[in-house]
């Protein structure tokens, strides 16, 4: 009966003002591109620049009183941009492989933030573990001779830290994804294992 009474008193709290918020949030994605399987006779070389992407959904946000714990879900179209250059031989083939492909990939995400903090009056500084789900929407590079078999399933975990200002909330993680973005190809060949992104994102929230 304890039991029971103390998850209804929560959960009363929950839907309290001042315990929970809606919000919407928006940001840019800094990726990178690494962690790539050439395989163990491939005599060529990758390299990934970065480009900016961006961001932009909605939060619900709770607290757990008297703890200083928050969590806050939330729903994001993300986009992560990038060019990626490969040059060399694939194993057992004769041609060469240079190219340049510009990657685009859009992923609509589940992250669960999990934030410790301290409310201070007008601002609460919090320190956040994410983990974090999503799916790939779409795809493109731009190079039609280097094909890739996308991973629509994309998984893995972000720390990092923000600060909750009024209606505000202003907040930096570092991502790492835990599964592999696509395989390559190259004239019908399989090249390589694509890698794992990586990155830092900031974000801007209106809580409401």
């Amino acid at each position: 009966m304890k039991k029971i009474l103390l998850i209804a008193t929560a959960l009363m709290l929950l839907s309290v003002p001042g315990f929970s918020q809606f919000g919407i949030k928006g940001g840019f994605n800094f990726t990178s591109f690494g962690d790539i399987d050439l395989g163990k006779d491939a005599t060529y070389k990758t390299a990934f620049e970065k480009k900016t992407g961006f961001h932009v959904g909605m939060l619900y946000k709770f607290k757990i009183p008297m703890i200083g714990l928050s969590i806050q879900p939330e729903l994001l179209f993300s986009k992560v941009s990038g060019e990626l250059s490969v040059s060399g031989n694939p194993a057992n083939r004769s041609s060469a492989l240079i190219s340049d492909s510009e990657v685009n990939i859009s992923y609509l995400q589940l992250p669960v933030a999990l934030q410790w903090g301290v409310d201070l009056m007008l601002f609460r500084p919090y320190l956040q573990v994410v983990p974090y789900v999503g799916v790939a929407l779409d795809n493109a590079t731009g190079n039609k001779n280097l094909e890739w078999d996308l991973n629509k399933f994309r998984y893995g975990i972000g720390l990092g830290a923000g600060i909750d200002i009024w209606k505000l909330q202003v907040s930096g993680r570092y991502c790492w994804d835990l599964g592999k973005v696509a395989d390559f190809e190259w004239q019908g060949v399989k090249t390589f294992e694509g890698g794992k992104n990586k990155g830092f994102e900031l974000s801007l929230a209106i809580l409401f």
